[in-house]
């Protein structure tokens, strides 16, 4: 019999994990391009250890008593129980009273600090057991022989349920970890639906215009227009200096627009020879440039974009200066629930456009990792074990939001709060649980299927549907606004053609030479746009980019693919 976490969460999180694999089984497209097509993954290699994996109680006390010493990362925002701190709190206590694992944090500094005391660390070469590096330093200590191999400990002690998140990742996570065929450190895991921007539209003035779903970029230009023309708008589509983002989560940007012309700045792509290039400075991104101006020229984007942050469109956008906007996933929540408070009838719908041509809403996919938790080399079998098992333990508890685990409802949760400073989620998260939701609100499962922030959501969604004031007032708006934009995502993934960047690695030259490369395509972007320069100016931008250092970065990232 495998030893349970406790009966509650263990049942819990048993029904999220296949509901969300059921709902998001779309999500696994033909379209996709990933490394993982050409990539073997750290756990395919696991072959004959697989018996030897079945053994082992993923949940179970880890063989030794042992004391982990760990490096972390403090979350200064986080809260807890009164006398309760991040090494001692009620997640930690639980799972070090499971696995018969103290746990000792050699240092514990703020985030942004974080990069550096980790960097001092590894070069004055003494460092805890246990920490989490970004990429970077991942390849120092593993060309260091600094850290252990982790594929036999991963086989042979990660839960069902840690394998399965992995597995969402389509090979990446362990293929950017991956060294000689040896798995170096174990990647964080991050919901793709940050990286996929959505289309934010007032709904309630759609409605008094009897204006119809976006499809196109000319649907987009009409209802501009019309919002400016009844609605008294001075502002057409809202839009910062930030006009994409290769990390997603870009509120207010035109990733979109561009994509729609298959253009994909600030990624690394592949090209129809099977070479990486930079999708900034493809032949698709200049024309994307010049379709972009139009909307420029015509005040559809207004040219104080150039200048605009993200708080100065935030205040267009809630104030009713504007009704129109990109974003990401959780904008439905924040900053557009806050308008709900003052009025009511307020209300946004979300959609995925401009399409393509091939009627499909093309967009790229960020990174399902950017940091590694890595075991000290020489360490025991016991310590690589203790982490193996601790990430199982915090993958599941986060799962379900913390709720099994809480002796009130109202007790603090947060994943950073945990022994490990690793976000351990799914790729297909938010999706999977906004899915679920809508499943039970349409009589497909009961609510008893659902748990963790699937249940919050389905509660929210159905107290704010009733009566959205209510649900403003008990400040329980969030999982209404994100089963709705969460869900379309899962809803439209058959009709989203999502780009994968050839490899999301960041390469020697890129530490030393991107800021520079970064601000020259930056600036020649944004003057194009609002006609300071000509288009010819993007000519003249990527000779420079390949003079800078560009074309090193393309030669150091097609080595990696060796």
């Amino acid at each position: 019999m495998r030893r349970k976490i406790s009966k509650g969460l263990s049942i819990v999180l048993a029904m999220a994990v296949a509901g969300s694999l059921t709902a998001c089984a779309g999500a696994d497209k033909d379209t996709a391009s990933s490394p993982a097509e050409t990539r073997q993954t750290a756990s395919e290699d696991a072959g004959t250890e697989a018996a030897a994996a079945s053994e082992a109680d993923p949940y179970g006390p880890v063989a030794e008593e042992i004391t982990l010493h760990v490096g972390r990362s403090e979350d200064t925002g986080a809260t807890y129980l009164d006398g309760q701190d991040s090494s001692n709190n009620y997640l930690v206590n639980y799972i070090s009273e499971k696995l018969g694992v103290k746990y000792e944090y050699d240092f514990s500094v703020p985030s942004d600090t974080y990069e550096t005391k980790v960097s001092m660390a590894i070069t004055s070469g003494e460092f805890p057991d246990i920490m989490v590096v970004n990429e970077s330093q991942l390849r120092q200590l593993v060309a260091a022989g600094a850290v252990e191999d982790m594929s036999d400990a991963y086989n042979k002690y990660a839960s069902d349920n840690l394998k399965a998140a992995y597995d969402t990742t389509k090979g990446i996570s362990f293929s950017s970890a991956t060294f000689d065929g040896k798995l170096m450190g174990m990647p964080s895991i991050s919901p793709g639906a940050d990286g996929i921007p959505m289309l934010f539209v007032r709904g309630d003035w759609m409605e008094d215009l009897n204006l119809e779903a976006p499809k196109s970029v000319e649907d987009i230009v009409n209802i501009v227009e019309k919002f400016k023309a009844e609605k008294g708008t001075t502002n057409g589509l809202v839009v910062s200096s930030k006009i994409v983002n290769r990390g997603g989560n870009n509120t207010y940007g035109i990733d979109a627009l561009f994509a729609r012309y298959n253009s994909y700045p600030k990624h690394f792509i592949t090209d129809a020879d099977g070479n990486i290039v930079y999708g900034s400075n493809t032949a698709e991104t200049k024309n994307a440039l010049q379709e972009i101006r139009k909307l420029v020229e015509s005040g559809v984007i207004d040219t104080s974009f150039v200048v605009r942050d993200s708080s100065t469109c935030e205040e267009l956008i809630t104030s009713g200066q504007a009704g129109i906007f990109f974003g990401a996933w959780w904008n439905m929540s924040w900053p557009l629930n806050n308008m709900i408070a003052d009025d009511p009838s307020v209300f946004w719908n979300c959609y995925l456009a401009p399409l393509a041509d091939d009627g499909k809403y093309n967009t790229a996919m960020i990174s399902p990792s950017g940091s590694y938790l890595v075991v000290k080399a020489g360490s025991s079998e016991a310590v690589k074990e203790a982490a193996i098992k601790t990430m199982n333990y915090q993958f599941d508890i986060d799962q379900d939001q913390g709720v099994s685990l809480k002796a009130d409802p109202t007790d603090p949760y947060s994943w950073t709060t945990m022994p490990f400073s690793i976000l351990l989620s799914r790729y297909d998260d938010k999706e999977g649980k906004a899915l679920a939701a809508l499943a039970v609100v349409n009589g497909e499962k009961e609510e008893s299927d659902l748990a963790g922030e699937a249940l919050q959501w389905y509660e929210s969604y159905q107290m704010a549907t009733e009566d959205v004031k209510a649900a403003e007032e008990a400040n329980n708006l969030a999982g209404w606004a994100y089963v709705r934009s969460a869900g379309l995502l899962g809803q439209e993934a058959d009709n989203m053609n999502q780009i994968f960047d050839a490899s999301y690695s960041r390469t020697e030259t890129m530490d030393s030479k991107w800021a520079t490369l970064e601000k020259l395509e930056d600036e020649t972007f944004l003057k194009i746009l609002n006609g300071e320069a000509s288009i010819d100016a993007f000519d003249e931008y990527v000779e420079q980019w390949n003079a800078l250092g560009g074309s090193d970065i393309l030669a150091e990232l097609e080595a990696l693919k060796q």
